[in-house]
């Protein structure tokens, strides 16, 4: 693929007020010319899957770490910023971390050993390589109405396969009074800050700007700060220090002010804001994937530089990275979602930011 280096560096134009990045893999540093178009246009990288956990560990005591450090060399020879990506995530994970040969919960104490080994291991080798660690990953049920605290809106046994959260459930096998599976929380940062304490620590989640959502992930934030302020190593800095809008947003779902309203509450927990995995589709999934009409194309244009507008007006916004470098090699494809278009030629989308 041909790509315009003549365009204006995009990263450039927003240099004082947040980075701007994107995803790789490993095919990718095949690619010169990708890798030329992202270095011209990216300040961040995040690894589309190579770094999540079942690509790292198989069984305890055994990881491969080529593709992670092959993109981490990369991202520090060429002075950008690297997203770890992630490390707590009920998908995409090894079973020996929470569950035995059987597929069920092992015991609470076995979960946080493992837990921190892997932890260790794999944050440790990378310590003052990463600028941020996504810690958790979408840990929150997709929810309508928020109950008042956050511990109830966890996943834990989910009906839909894939779902279930094996940390909650192994952490709470033999908890004692007072304890429950949302501990693993709270250890999943405190483990992390010990491996990487250098590293900005996230909490990464999708429809993060659904109001019942936003406020059980705002509330987990500040109690989990609440409960590291009271802890005996407390240095001053938050736990929990960042929180991750994933932002996949469609052109039938699309709510300014509900963006508008996550921002304004993340914001005030104190901590900063990240926008990791921006897409803006059109169309539906159940449709064939065809190239946007000229009206749409200039919608989605429209509806980014409103984002990238109210994204300007929060200094907490640290990044902002999409979720893939063209609609051809998007996951969701269907629906032409980000700047370049499945040729890489640079869409209206590009030029209104």
């Amino acid at each position: 693929m041909k790509w315009d280096l003549k365009l204006q560096p995009l990263h450039k134009k927003f240099e004082g007020k947040f980075m701007l990045g994107n995803i790789l893999s490993p095919h990718d540093f095949k690619d010169e010319a990708m890798l030329d178009m992202y270095r011209h246009h990216y300040n961040a990288v995040t690894a589309e899957n190579c770094m999540k956990p079942v690509y790292i560990t198989s069984a305890p005591g055994a990881y491969d770490f080529s593709n992670a450090d092959q993109l981490v060399d990369w991202a520090q020879a060429n002075d950008i910023a690297l997203i770890g990506h992630t490390l707590i995530w009920h998908g995409q994970s090894a079973p020996w971390l929470n569950r035995d040969a059987d597929g069920n919960a092992i015991t609470r104490a076995q979960a946080k050993a493992n837990m921190e080994a892997f932890i260790t291991a794999y944050a440790g080798r990378y310590a003052g390589r990463v600028y941020s660690w996504d810690v958790m990953n979408e840990i929150f049920r997709d929810i309508n109405e928020f109950g008042g605290d956050w511990r109830a809106h966890l996943r834990q046994e989910e009906p839909k396969a894939g779902n279930t959260a094996h940390w909650y459930l192994s952490y709470a096998n033999g908890a004692a009074a007072g304890e429950c599976g949302s501990d693993y929380v709270f250890d999943a940062f405190y483990f992390t800050r010990k491996a990487d304490p250098t590293a900005i620590l996230y909490y990464n989640d999708y429809n993060e700007d659904v109001p019942a959502k936003r406020d059980a992930i705002a509330q987990m934030v500040e109690e989990i700060n609440a409960q590291w302020k009271q802890h005996a190593e407390y240095d001053g800095r938050l736990l929990i220090e960042g929180i991750g809008m994933q932002s996949h947003h469609n052109e039938h779902h699309f709510n300014p002010g509900n963006v508008r309203a996550a921002l304004e509450r993340f914001a005030a927990t104190g901590a900063k804001i990240a926008i990791t995995e921006l897409d803006f589709t059109y169309g539906t999934s159940t449709e064939p994937a065809v190239p946007l009409t000229d009206a749409q194309a200039q919608a989605q244009a429209a509806n980014y530089r409103t984002l990238f507008d109210m994204y300007k007006e929060f200094p907490q916004v640290e990044r902002v990275s999409f979720w893939a470098k063209d609609d051809g090699q998007s996951w969701r494809k269907w629906g032409s979602p980000v700047l370049f278009d499945a040729q890489g030629n640079a869409k209206p989308a590009f030029h209104a930011l």
